[in-house]
């Protein structure tokens, strides 16, 4: 019988001990300062999936130590059968840290003050759409939020695998830098913010059905009504996204969709999102039917000006004319359907729509000029919409209005 070396196995043990006992000082190792750190909530859960890593690996670790350590390696065999172990326990150790390179990733954006301090308001926004009073909302963790490139927002929801396989501990949502040059259409978080509601209060396949049946009993074709029907994935976070902020929803979707025609016009078979034509038409007829005429109204004529169905082919012609003739329908659906999730209330009863009135908020937006905007009272999501009447006036220059939304952003975390 002869002697195995295991110099190298007991150096990779070591080092394998040292890298796992390290999964959970994410936290020192980034050192976010106050003013950008995440909510303790939002470390729990983060340090508790890695926490289960750690447990999990030294576990299985643990059970090879007797043989390194105090039994030793006495053949080749048991080397060969060591060395295999610690190996495995490498790989999972390296998609253990490919979780916490993500989020290391994510979190150290916030080591640059003025964007980690506007990340961490912009976490507060996400917050304050989530937790509305439902039990299955106040379960979720509190939504992290950073930033990418590219056009659009989108979502990673709570329990979805990650590219390593493991399940994503809390929502993370990513923005486009530009949305920080356009703070008034911040809206974009509230909407992806949306995307996890809709899964939390099981509307996913619920909204679908409650459509289909509304314009099955109108009479619609089959194909009208399976296409809003498949669009409800994209209008039900942009409906809650406008519960939470009304007008700023509007007028930021307005905004944002200024797209080529072809895109804007575009009807797809098998895409979730509605063409952004009707996308926007839809926050206008919630706002009429909510206040009465408003400037939406004016909106919408701009906007079907820009974007005229004229000398489009007639199929698609006719296909958008029907759908745009149906959405006062569906916007009365989403406004007024008493859901059993809600104990027979409808959505809008999650929300303080008096405290958006246009009315109410454009005297708060007047007091722009004096250099203070009295936004005490005003649930952080209602503070977009008295921002986007500042802008929509023009009380305030579009440099002045970044200014002040840079300040108010950087002071939400304490809100």
């Amino acid at each position: 019988m002869k002697t195995a070396p295991q110099e190298p196995l007991t150096s990779r043990f070591a080092a394998a001990l040292r890298r796992i006992h390290a999964l959970t000082g994410l936290r020192d190792m980034v050192s976010l300062p106050p003013e950008a750190d995440i909510a303790p909530r939002q470390w729990a859960a983060l340090l508790g999936a890695l926490k289960i890593s750690r447990h999990q690996l030294s576990s299985r670790l643990g059970q090879h130590a007797k043989v390194l350590l105090y039994t030793g390696i006495r053949d080749d065999k048991t080397l060969r059968s060591l060395a295999d172990a610690i190996g495995q326990v490498e790989l999972l150790l390296t998609k253990a840290y490919a979780f916490y390179d993500t989020y290391a990733d994510l979190l150290s954006q916030r080591l640059m003050p003025e964007l980690g301090a506007w990340l961490a308001g912009c976490d507060v926004l996400a917050r304050d759409a989530l937790y509305r009073d439902h039990p299955a909302l106040k379960r979720t963790e509190p939504p992290l939020v950073y930033c990418d490139r590219g056009f659009g927002a989108s979502i990673a929801r709570q329990g979805v695998p990650l590219p390593d396989g493991s399940r994503n501990p809390l929502p993370i949502i990513q923005i486009p830098y530009t949305r920080l040059l356009e703070k008034w259409n911040l809206t974009s978080v509230l909407h992806e913010t949306g995307h996890e509601v809709m899964v939390r209060l099981g509307m996913v396949a619920l909204w679908p059905e409650i459509i289909r049946d509304a314009l099955s009993r109108r009479g619609v074709p089959a194909h009208i009504r399976h296409a809003f029907g498949r669009w409800m994935s994209e209008i039900g976070p942009d409906f809650w996204a406008f519960g939470c902020s009304g007008i700023a929803a509007a007028g930021g979707i307005r905004e944002l969709m200024v797209l080529p025609a072809e895109m804007i016009l575009h009807i797809s078979d098998t895409d979730p999102h509605p063409p952004p034509y009707l996308r926007v038409l839809i926050h206008f007829e919630w706002c009429r039917q909510l206040w009465g005429p408003g400037p939406w109204d004016c909106w919408e004529r701009q906007w079907r000006a820009l974007y005229p169905l004229d000398g489009l082919p007639a199929e698609q012609q006719n296909t958008l004319a029907c759908c745009q003739k149906l959405l006062p329908t569906v916007a009365r659906v989403l406004l007024y359907t008493p859901l059993d999730v809600l104990s027979g209330r409808p959505m809008t009863t999650l929300f303080d729509l008096e405290q958006l009135h246009p009315l109410r908020l454009n005297r708060i937006a007047s007091t722009a000029r004096t250099g203070r905007l009295a936004l005490n009272g005003l649930r952080p999501s209602a503070h977009l919409a008295v921002f986007r009447l500042v802008k929509e006036r023009k009380l305030l220059s579009i440099e002045q209005l970044d200014s002040v939304m840079g300040r108010w952003l950087t002071h939400l975390k304490h809100f």
